[in-house]
């Protein structure tokens, strides 16, 4: 773990924007067996303030990523949560921002949130059928690789690697879900279930 990375202690999600619950409470459920921290879903029916990226049908990644983290802060603090609660925001909406055409997912080292966008990583955007199971499989495996961010770690080289960059959902889905033995080794120990 590298000196400003945050151990989380616990991860509390909500949506951002019309995600649908089934799939909201899926990728929970899939989170909290790879994880070893509690995972809750909250019922939050207040507006998550988004900003558009300019000239684009994009929500701005950083903006929404620091929104998240200011509504982190209030996770925090008992009752509602403890210190190292990790918010994750599940976005509807495609994002990037001003450099980057896009973002699946979205994190800063020892930030208190993280986001992932569901948009690029549901067939559907490509003009395939629906799958949800293959999109919560996709959004898991990405507020994984995020939560790892929030943790310390760094992308890794390694092609099999869930630490590995990817610039498109083919690189989602060929790197796996698991990390290599160094990612894994830097991870806080209660970070990884089993």
């Amino acid at each position: 773990m590298s000196p400003s990375a945050l151990s989380p202690s616990a991860l509390a999600f909500r949506a951002v924007g019309a995600i649908a619950q089934p799939l909201l409470r899926d990728v929970v459920t899939r989170v909290s067996r790879m994880v070893g921290l509690p995972c809750r879903a909250l019922a939050l029916d207040d507006e998550v303030r988004t900003a558009s990226v300019v000239g684009r049908k994009q929500w701005d990644a950083d903006r929404l990523l620091a929104e998240l983290e200011m509504r982190a802060e209030a996770l925090a603090v008992p009752p509602i949560g403890a210190p190292g609660t990790v918010l994750v925001g599940l976005a509807a909406e495609d994002m990037g921002n001003a450099i980057f055409t896009h973002f699946f997912g979205r994190a800063r080292i020892g930030g208190g949130a993280v986001v992932v966008s569901v948009a690029r990583l549901s067939p559907t955007f490509y003009g395939m059928p629906d799958d949800p199971d293959l999109t919560a499989r996709r959004a898991s495996l990405e507020v994984l690789h995020e939560l790892a961010h929030v943790a310390g770690l760094r992308h890794c080289t390694l092609p099999n690697c869930l630490m590995r960059l990817a610039h498109n959902v083919e690189a989602i889905d060929l790197r796996g879900g698991a990390f290599c033995a160094e990612c894994a080794s830097r991870l806080p120990r209660h970070f990884l279930a089993g």
